[in-house]
């Protein structure tokens, strides 16, 4: 008897009574374990009577038993989250001095509010040919990669001037894969082993061959200008990592300003090399040897990148006024802004491309060409969704959806987009389309 009054008694100190505060006091984080700050804090009874944490995450509330059941966090830039003030939480405050110590991890926003525009696209071109790509020129000529039956076999360039009248053409020999625009502008038809520069004029249109090398190796790097600036990569597609250069063309001097790699891929890239069999591994030591190269990144240049589980590094950087660049590195999830004057001016948190499965988060990021706007993409159900992406923030806007299914070389001109489409199981052609872009 004695032994069962001393439990009550115990209990009696442990739980707090009904009408007793207790205090919740705690960080509040994102997925990445930075601190979220800024965040709304209601009890689910009292949504008038609303707390803040501090920069760094933290905060601290009080709750009175028997009275409030839910505390809610939210902001505008993550899902909401519900902390449930049940007996469990009450048992162990009392465990505490009536104190309850809690992290809190803030879940990702996923896809919001789907405007989906009720006009319907403009055709912008449809012929008798097939387009497979395009490039508008400064002057607002258009440039057609086209076919009739095979891209491979007769492929024809083709120029139209603003009133999208047919003003030249040029037959493509040998196998085209598609156009590219530089960092001045100019544009160039890539084949499969040759590279042409097009010149186009009011109404004339020349093409010349280019030395291939010099064009991949000095003109495809190169990203943007500022003033005196130039900025380019080291990527290569068969390598998880490579660098942002700044060059500077009055002093002739490089400058790496920002080194960007996917550490989770460049494990198993590396790893590779364990698991080949032996005369591959004495081929890498020959290369090594020979080249300077370490022997893990030949095995995993050649065989790794061959398999299923490899995917290219993906950070792109984007002019974004007259003197700031943006760099989005989907493995430190961080936006990045520079200038070149004062160099890394701040970073802030990205997290569209996380969970991709889910939200459906697709590869290339879009600029638009005049606006400077930068979008990014999903697809879900074969419709493509474009949502732009803050300067500021880091957070994306509300969803555009495209009319089309499985629409192809999308481009974003002035709040416009333009694709290449063809309706499937028919015989149409492929046209170009364009929708305004309402967000």
């Amino acid at each position: 008897m004695l032994k069962r009054f001393v439990t009550f008694i115990f209990v009696i100190f442990l739980c707090p009574v009904f009408g007793q505060n207790i205090k919740i006091k705690g960080r509040v984080l994102d997925v990445d374990g930075d601190p979220a700050y800024n965040i709304s804090i209601a009890f689910d009874n009292s949504p008038k009577s609303v707390f803040k944490t501090k920069r760094n995450g933290e905060f601290e509330v009080e709750f009175t038993v028997g009275k409030q059941d839910s505390l809610h966090f939210r902001s505008v830039a993550f899902d909401s989250y519900t902390l449930e003030l049940n007996k469990r939480l009450i048992k162990k405050a009392g465990k505490n001095n009536g104190v309850y110590e809690v992290d809190i991890i803030m879940p990702d926003k996923t896809i919001g509010i789907v405007y989906v525009t009720p006009d319907l696209p403009d055709t912008i071109v449809g012929k008798d040919y097939s387009v497979e790509d395009f490039e508008y020129t400064k002057d607002g000529q258009l440039v057609l990669l086209t076919y009739e039956k095979n891209l491979k076999k007769g492929a024809m360039l083709r120029m139209l001037d603003q009133n999208l009248d047919e003003v030249d053409k040029y037959y493509i020999p040998g196998n085209a894969i598609e156009l590219s625009k530089d960092y001045r502008g100019h544009i160039h038809l890539l084949a499969e082993e040759r590279v042409f520069y097009v010149k186009t004029m009011k109404e004339d249109m020349q093409v010349f061959l280019e030395d291939r090398d010099y064009y991949f190796k000095y003109v495809a790097p190169i990203i943007d200008t500022i003033a005196d600036n130039i900025y380019f990569s080291n990527y290569s597609d068969v390598y998880p990592a490579f660098d942002y250069y700044e060059f500077n063309l009055k002093d002739s001097t490089y400058n790496v300003i920002l080194e960007v790699e996917d550490t989770f891929m460049m494990e198993f890239y590396r790893a590779e090399f364990k698991y080949v069999d032996v005369r591959t591994k004495i081929w890498a030591h020959q290369k090594q040897i020979e080249t300077g190269i370490d022997k893990e990144i030949w095995v995993g240049a050649t065989v790794f990148t061959n398999s299923l589980y490899y995917n290219p590094v993906y950070a792109p950087l984007f002019k974004t006024g007259e003197d700031t660049i943006i760099v989005y590195d989907h493995y430190k999830n961080r936006m990045f802004r520079y200038t070149p004057e004062s160099g890394f001016v701040d970073s802030t948190r990205i997290s569209y491309h996380l969970q991709e499965r889910k939200s459906g988060w697709e590869q290339p990021l879009l600029q638009d060409k005049v606006q400077g706007k930068v979008y990014a993409m999903f697809e879900k159900n074969g419709f493509t969704y474009l949502r732009e992406i803050s300067k500021t923030t880091g957070h994306v806007k509300k969803s555009f959806k495209l009319h089309f299914k499985y629409v192809d070389r999308i481009q974003i001109i002035d709040g416009q987009v333009y694709y290449v489409y063809r309706p499937f199981e028919s015989v149409q052609k492929k046209f170009i389309y364009r929708e305004n872009i309402d967000i």
